[in-house]
């Protein structure tokens, strides 16, 4: 999938939940939504991409809960992959 479009969804996203459940919140709520309603194919080039871009085009909460995602794949020993750079920065 375009890496592009899964940013756009994820920012969005994050809008809905700082919207629900207050900023504090939304990273655990969005990393949620996204291990719940995501295929494991885009989880997994949403990972890659902020390991290799840092996140670029996300923004704050989305980051936290992309690295929060990451950090679950890693401790289940689940490799990231579908890595794609081809993101604008």
């Amino acid at each position: 999938m375009n890496i592009d479009l899964l940013i756009k969804m994820a920012n969005e996203i994050t809008s809905f939940w700082e919207g629900e459940v207050g900023h504090e919140k939304a990273a655990t709520e969005v990393a949620t939504h996204l291990k719940r309603y995501w295929e494991p194919r885009m989880r997994a080039q949403m990972i890659g991409y902020f390991e290799e871009r840092q996140g670029a085009g996300l923004n704050d909460v989305a980051k936290a809960a992309v690295a929060l995602l990451a950090s679950q794949a890693k401790a289940a020993g689940v490799p990231a992959t579908g890595v794609t750079a081809s993101a604008k920065p």
